[in-house]
């Protein structure tokens, strides 16, 4: 439900603003589910089937980009602003917190999530990630872990997990 298209065209368009990018429209791309900090993850063979259900309208919006050509439009209706506007007024500042993330006694002290983090939000201290304020909760950390050992409070424990690389 949330990991649809919703108002995102909106968001991105400011932020390619802010960067001084041009922004060329944003592009519906049904991926798995990955935000396993609230919902249930799919299991790697029905991943593996979305990723490639995919694959057309990615090279479709490849193709776009190639050719200099922006993005076609996308219709939103009320629903969607609404949902989003939630999100993002409500849901975000008040739960995208990094403070329930933290590792196991399985972590062996890689550095993977360090190197991994976007916002280079983590970082190894006696061998063991430590989580700043600034996340974003895209669950990469979680998700690539070789030993399974970053949990994010109780609501990731026996999820799948999965990294497309």
């Amino acid at each position: 439900m949330w990991g649809k298209y919703r108002q995102c065209g909106y968001y991105n368009r400011k932020l390619c603003e802010k960067k001084g990018f041009n922004y060329r429209g944003t592009m519906e791309i049904i991926m798995p589910e990955n935000y396993l900090a609230m919902f249930n993850t799919p299991e790697d063979d029905e991943a593996k089937k979305i990723v490639k259900q995919a694959d057309p309208i990615i090279k479709e919006a490849v193709s776009y980009i190639h050719q200099h050509l922006p993005f076609p439009g996308m219709s939103l209706q009320l629903k969607d602003k609404f949902q989003s506007s939630i999100v993002n007024t409500v849901f975000y500042p008040l739960f995208v917190k990094a403070a329930a993330f933290y590792s196991t006694d399985e972590c062996i002290g890689c550095g993977l999530c360090e190197k991994l983090c976007p916002l280079k939000n983590i970082q190894i201290k006696d061998h063991r990630p430590v989580w700043g304020k600034e996340c974003t909760h895209c669950m990469a950390c979680i998700a690539k872990c070789p030993k399974k050992a970053i949990e994010y409070g109780k609501k990731s424990k026996g999820k799948n997990r999965y990294y497309i690389d």
